[in-house]
């Protein structure tokens, strides 16, 4: 399959690409709680939750690693 530089018909695979990371390094657990550190997004990947209609929220510290 080509090497696509230009993509109008995204494949799930390529916006999931986009999200490989969001969470870096290990995520710990310390007393029941989680912590680890969540990168701020980029242009391409608030066009991609936009394009979803997810809220930017959903991708926060907070909503990724509040297990309450």
């Amino acid at each position: 399959m080509p090497n696509r530089k230009d993509v109008r018909n995204p494949t799930t695979e390529n916006m999931f690409e986009a999200f490989q990371y969001i969470v870096s390094g290990e995520v710990i657990q310390i007393e029941g709680k989680k912590f680890g550190f969540v990168s701020e997004l980029s242009s391409l990947q608030k066009e991609i939750i936009s394009l979803l209609e997810i809220p930017v929220e959903a991708f926060s510290y907070n909503s990724l690693f509040n297990s309450e």
